[in-house]
């Protein structure tokens, strides 16, 4: 019986080293199977290997099964014994060459040590204005407005950014650790993918009128991606990849969607995005905040109602909410709000998919497709008596939880990227981040989410006068959470005493805090002082006014 793994890739060791290396970017892998030509599995080759394996010669077409034992590794998963490999020189140079797919690598110190021509086409700089240069110092003369790789070597961990670059072009890169055999970071390697084109390509597809299987459109994680971000939902973590997927097959379908989530969350986004997904991408998304309407006047505004059918009511009628999405797609936002009245009426409306309008004799019929969304579990608001379990158990046929955004850290980077870039786009500036801030917007909370995010990126390009965000413009509250998160990494390494680090920590508020406003007055309101509290404590610590 063949010994393969079904779960992993096979590379096969007749093939050449380009077509494997395709196979490598086609999974994102950490290693495949290498199988012999009787199915066996006989060993297996790492991504790691070959890019360890870069500044050697190795033709391109050299087989799998020849090459060189110092360059990469395969080892035999039955025995633990290295393959017996035949010299030869170079292979990484030319697969990478021949990837669409832009490459930059870096050493420990952030130079750059290679760049491929994809990388070149991508972001409009060549390779002689890249190679031997520290990432750093690009940054500085703005050839570059972010380098992801320079947050890598910072955390030690792979992170993800989402840019647009002089080219036009819109890419998803990808930085991960390069280790050593004692586990140290020796460098970083930078994956740039193009996706600018991938929605447009969908359509051109789409339009051709071939049997293509539509498994290809539904679960492409790249066109989903790219749908997401033209519509400002942007992303990287894994566990929101699963969600959108998710959202991405429920779209097909009817049924009721509860979307959960802390405000802030994007839970209208992901509401719009499973519309644009569906087959009544065609009809009208009409959005109803149930926490702004009276109760008075919900069966109005969710039914209609006819010509003159109670005072103040215009002369002509009124298409109720649910009428006026008809064909198409209602989010009934905040729902957890509505009385349990008016729970009631839309429990009606959703069961017999019909609602009377008021002063009227006859049912309108509907055919919507209903989307509810609450920052509340509605589970524990059935349990305290605060919402309809039947209602609930309507609502609740496929429900998708928004995790916060202190939950899905990977994520930030992508979002702050993206905000600053359109933001850049608008006002044809070219404002970038240093390292430092992105490492605090990193690992602060953001109680409000991405729409918390979205506004400090805003705030912060306003006040901005140099074209580099730096740690002096962040506001208080995220250096607040800066201090604490180093303290507390510091721990029993400090021999600080408290006081000092009270003192130090309220000296450098009052400093930033200063920066970011034109009088002493702004400033005070802003920390929740008075002025002579404050000049008293500028005096303490021998600031300048």
């Amino acid at each position: 019986m063949p010994n393969s793994d079904s779960n992993i890739p096979q590379a096969y060791e007749n093939e050449s080293l380009h077509q494997v290396a395709e196979k490598f970017l086609e999974s994102s892998r950490e290693h495949l199977n290498i199988v012999n030509d009787e199915g066996q599995v006989v060993g297996k080759i790492t991504s790691r290997s070959l890019m360890l394996a870069l500044a050697k010669n190795i033709n391109p077409n050299t087989l799998v099964k020849t090459l060189v034992k110092e360059q990469i590794e395969m080892t035999n998963i039955d025995n633990h014994q290295d393959i017996p490999l035949v010299n030869d020189s170079n292979v990484l140079n030319a697969i990478l060459e021949a990837s669409s797919d832009g490459v930059l690598i870096s050493d420990n110190k952030g130079n750059i040590t290679y760049v491929n021509s994809a990388y070149e086409q991508i972001t409009g700089l060549k390779k002689e204005q890249m190679i031997g240069q520290n990432l750093q110092k690009l940054l500085d003369e703005k050839l570059f407005n972010i380098a992801a790789s320079l947050i890598v070597l910072e955390d030690g961990k792979p992170v993800s950014i989402m840019h647009n670059y002089i080219t036009g072009k819109n890419a998803l890169t990808t930085a991960s650790p390069i280790y050593n055999e004692q586990g140290e970071i020796i460098g970083v390697f930078n994956n740039t993918r193009n996706i600018s084109g991938l929605a447009m390509l969908r359509n051109e597809l789409v339009g051709t009128n071939n049997h293509i299987p539509q498994h290809y459109f539904n679960t492409s994680q790249d066109v989903i991606q790219q749908q997401l971000l033209s519509q400002g939902f942007v992303f990287k973590s894994k566990i929101m990849m699963r969600l959108l997927e998710l959202a991405s097959k429920a779209a097909h379908y009817d049924s009721t969607v509860l979307i959960y989530g802390e405000s802030g969350s994007g839970k209208e986004v992901l509401a719009k995005f499973i519309h644009q997904q569906s087959p009544r991408r065609e009809g009208p998304f009409v959005k109803l905040n149930c926490a702004a309407i009276p109760d008075e006047l919900f069966e109005s505004e969710l039914f209609g109602y006819e010509p003159g059918s109670f005072t103040g009511a215009k002369r002509e009628g009124k298409l109720g909410m649910l009428e006026l999405a008809n064909q198409g797609t209602i989010l009934l936002d905040e729902v957890s709000e509505l009385s349990l009245a008016a729970q009631s009426k839309l429990l009606r409306a959703i069961q017999e998919r019909e609602v009377f309008r008021v002063g009227a004799s006859e049912v309108t019929k509907l055919n919507v497709r209903i989307i509810a969304a609450s920052n509340k579990k509605l589970a524990e608001e059935v349990e305290q008596g605060n919402f309809r379990e039947d209602l609930f158990f309507r609502l609740n046929i496929v429900p998708i939880e928004i995790p916060p955004l202190r939950e899905r850290k990977e994520d930030i980077a992508a979002l702050v990227s993206y905000f600053l870039e359109k933001l850049n786009e608008l006002y044809k500036k070219e404002v970038i981040i240093t390292p430092e801030v992105m490492k605090v917007m990193i690992n602060y909370s953001w109680p409000g989410n991405v729409r918390e995010l979205q506004n400090l990126i805003e705030y912060l390009f306003v006040i901005n006068a140099d074209d580099q965000i730096g740690m002096e413009q962040l506001p208080p509250k995220l250096l607040a959470d800066h201090a604490y998160e180093d303290y507390i990494q510091k721990g029993e390494k400090s021999n600080e005493k408290l006081n000092y680090l009270l003192d130090n920590f309220e000296k450098n508020i009052i400093i930033a805090t200063l920066k970011n406003h034109s009088s002493m007055r702004q400033a005070a309101i802003d920390l929740g002082i008075n002025v002579s509290t404050l000049s008293r404590k500028m005096k303490k610590y021998g600031i300048e006014a």
